[in-house]
């Protein structure tokens, strides 16, 4: 008969929180600290399969290191500011806070319904004033050591909704939410200097074990280039364009420029270009689209400047001047040196434009364009010297600097919206910013305010926040409308889980010093070059301010693969393979989707597993199977042989080495096959059921805790050591098994090992069984150490 799941989950959650098994005491001293982090979800309302992905199969491995005698810190809490609740109060007339609140609230009961171990007293929620006090408690600091400044920027705009868009939220050139058209604007903006740590942020990747794709991806989001700095006069107006180039070497072969669409020279020469309008339209266009799809872009677009042309300083020659999207105003200069023999992106412009390509870097029999090195030809002086060698003198040759550029830019922190974390600043009667004194904090959140798009921040329309201002500063005093970027309040969330009520301060330094940096930290790999890069600056800037006791906050970095829909796409609502995990909690119980989500594949590594229908069913099967084996009128006895006890070890070992790779799906095959072991023997040796159950309970909690009891064991099985992984020293022995004289396997078996366990471990065998169908054997040839020969009754006679 099935077990009642239901009430079996009920039974051990109440158990969990009788015992309080999962409150971490973070002063203990008699064990190894070990801080285990997995993403703070936002509170969007319901539990989709990612969210029991990402928590679910994380919790394993905290059970599992509780059961190894480490002190565990596995918390929880919810990203609760964003632009879902803000578009939810536009849409339906609810309070933000309201609708996060309550949402966060069925969340809860959804995240303790899988079974997760985390320590809900450390819970924190960003949107509750006692969190946000503090970021704007250490922004303000950032801003005391110049680290925050105030300045213009060009942003996406709506004009519909009247607000700014995040780049995410254009697509194709239009509003997401919407569809129209986007423009572009300049806004005055706060931004934090993460640029100052650029290097840092490099060269504090090489000491970290993490994953090479994940450091790859940081480093190419930040973007180092050593190269020159280079002056292209343009006569017509007496000034000139500076670019950046890696490659100095082929300067002799630039035959045109490229300037970004909003680098501020085109500006300045529209008034003097004889296709103007063309150029402003092409201007336009180019500002409904986001870096990314320009970047991403395979047609190349661009128009001549018909009116200026500059001056090539390596051969004096006038050149044309385009703009292009191609060229981005954020890295280098906005300006490219357009090198189409030797440059790809280049020499496909070129191409288009039916402009000339000249070889500056001898290429044999290579193909153009060639962007190798090589001997110069057609390069005045320096013709007949290797490429490589010569590249800084030409550069010193026409007053070129060298110098180091970084792709990654300030990073961008406010936001015209409602429902963020107010920027703790107020500006004088000269219009200088003031950070907010520490007594006034938290700077809370005006209530008076309306949702509705109407061109201007939502904070600007609240005479509750004008009048607090007035009342604390004085008259002639203005408020900063602007709230922030919801990855400030995410960039040091892991500090305040280590105390989460202190008053005094953002987080216990002594604390900070026993449990930083966070051990394992894992998440999904769409946060590898925001949220994980802010976070490593966030660090490293405290750090400089004597704040935090290290400058890394994680030691090591887990990006989990993606679960796919069952037809193999990504889940959507519109394709109708959205997989609703409640469904299958209730069916088959929570463990067998926990068990699931673990054998589905190798969690460390990248990848994507399409959702098996038939695949939770399968593991409900697999723990009925247990439950039986518990639960069955079957001899059991004291003694455990030593070919078992070895099994029992190997396991324990496979499943703890495997655990902490986050292998979790061979760790799930390692208690399959010890199972079959089990299952095979005449008796079951009750020591050797115990170990296997403890062994079961970081997967299946509910479950093995319900076993637990079954066999006589005291308090919960989450109480319980794991068990030894030294496999005792012993003579072992191929065994060569047969079926009929055929040879089916073999196994490895402790000297002299009993017949009944060799015939067990024979059964084992996938092969075997599938041989003997179901049928026992009607005589058994067993020579010890060297042969176990299965005989059925047809056979026989």
């Amino acid at each position: 008969m099935p077990y009642e799941h239901r009430e079996i989950e009920r039974a051990a959650q109440a158990k969990w929180a009788e015992l309080n098994l999962y409150e971490t005491d973070l002063a203990d001293s008699s064990k190894e600290p070990y801080y285990l982090l997995a993403e703070f979800p936002y509170p969007s309302g319901d539990l989709h399969i990612g969210h029991w992905y990402a928590f679910a199969v994380t919790d394993i491995y905290a059970r599992m290191l509780r059961q190894r005698g480490k002190n565990v810190l596995f918390p929880i809490g919810f990203d609760a500011f964003g632009l879902p609740a803000e578009n939810a109060a536009i849409k339906n007339g609810v309070d933000p806070k309201e609708w996060t609140l309550k949402n966060i609230e069925r969340m809860r009961r959804q995240l303790q319904s899988m079974g997760a171990s985390f320590d809900w007293p450390k819970e924190v929620v960003t949107c509750d004033p006692d969190y946000y006090r503090w970021t704007q408690w250490l922004f303000a600091r950032l801003f005391e050591h110049g680290l925050a400044e105030r300045r213009e920027a060009a942003v996406k705009w709506c004009p519909k909704d009247q607000t700014v868009l995040a780049n995410e939220q254009v697509i194709d050139g239009c509003c997401e939410r919407c569809g129209t058209p986007v423009e572009e604007k300049r806004l005055t903006q706060w931004f934090l200097k993460i640029t100052r740590y650029a290097e840092r942020l490099l060269s504090g990747l090489e000491t970290l074990p993490w994953r090479e794709e994940i450091k790859e991806a940081q480093r190419a989001w930040i973007g180092k280039s050593e190269g020159a700095a280079l002056t292209f006069n343009v006569p017509q107006t007496g000034k000139g364009i500076e670019v950046f180039t890696t490659r100095p070497d082929t300067l002799f072969g630039a035959t045109y420029l490229v300037l970004a669409p909003e680098h501020p020279l085109v500006a300045e020469f529209l008034p003097m270009l004889a296709n103007a309008e063309t150029v402003q339209a092409y201007v336009d266009a180019t500002s409904k689209k986001t870096e990314r799809e320009r970047g991403e872009n395979k047609e190349k677009t661009g128009v001549e400047l018909k009116g200026v042309r500059a001056i090539n300083p390596g051969t004096n020659e006038e050149i044309p001047i385009y703009i292009a999207d191609y060229a981005l105003a954020s890295y280098g200069t906005g300006a490219v040196m357009a090198v189409p023999a030797h440059d790809e992106r280049d020499g496909e412009f070129a191409a288009l434009m039916g402009l000339p390509a000249r070889e500056v870097v001898e290429r044999g029999d290579k193909p153009l364009p060639y962007t190798g090195s090589g001997a110069l030809i057609n390069s005045g002086d320096f013709s007949g010297r290797n490429s490589e060698e010569a590249k800084w003198d030409i550069a010193a040759s026409v007053g070129g600097k060298k110098t180091t550029n970084y792709r990654i830019r300030d990073w961008l922190i406010s936001r015209q919206r409602y429902w963020g974390c107010p920027i703790p600043i107020v500006y004088g009667p000269d219009g200088k910013p003031h950070a907010i004194p520490a007594e006034h904090l938290p700077w809370m959140l005006p209530t008076d305010v309306d949702f509705k798009p109407t061109g201007r921040a939502p904070l600007a329309s609240s005479e509750e926040l004008k009048e607090r201002v007035i009342r604390i500063f004085g008259e002639g005093w203005t408020p900063e409308y602007d709230t922030f970027d919801t990855f400030m309040d995410s960039s040091w969330y892991f500090l305040r889980y280590l105390d989460p009520k202190d008053a005094h301060d953002f987080s216990e330094a002594a604390l900070m010093k026993k449990w930083m940096p966070v051990n394992r930290y894992s998440g999904g790999s769409e946060h590898t070059t925001m949220h994980l890069l802010y976070a490593r600056f966030f660090m490293k800037a405290l750090y400089d301010l004597a704040l935090v006791p290290v400058d890394e906050p994680f030691a090591e970095r887990f990006n989990r693969g993606l679960i796919m829909g069952p037809d193999g796409q990504k889940m959507s609502k519109s394709k109708g393979n959205v997989v609703n995990p409640d469904e299958f909690v209730q069916r088959y119980g929570a463990d067998a989707v926990r068990l699931y989500l673990a054998f589905i594949g190798p969690y460390n590594e990248p990848g994507s597993y399409p959702w098996n229908l038939d695949g939770v069913a399968s593991m409900r099967k697999f723990l009925e199977r247990i439950e039986r084996l518990v639960d069955v009128e079957k001899k059991s006895t004291d003694i455990v042989s030593p070919y078992i006890g070895q099994v029992v070890a190997k396991t324990s070992k496979k499943i703890a080495d495997d655990g902490d790779r986050f292998k979790f799906n061979t760790g799930v095959a390692a208690l399959m096959s010890l199972l079959n072991e089990l299952e095979a023997l005449p008796e079951t040796p009750t020591e050797a059921l115990a170990q296997f159950v403890i062994m079961l309970a970081p997967f299946a909690p509910h479950l093995a805790d319900h076993l637990w009891e079954r066999l006589g064991g005291e308090g919960s099985v989450h109480q319980q050591a794991w068990p030894s992984t030294e496999v005792a020293a012993a003579t072992e022995h191929e065994v060569v098994v047969q079926v009929n004289g055929k040879r089916r396997g073999s196994i490895t078996l402790p000297a002299g090992t009993p017949e009944e366990e060799a015939i067990a471990a024979a059964r084992a065998l996938s092969p075997v069984a599938a041989a003997l169908g179901g049928k026992d054997p009607s005589r058994v040839i067993y020579l010890p150490d060297r042969l176990v020969n299965l005989v059925t009754a047809e056979r026989a006679s």
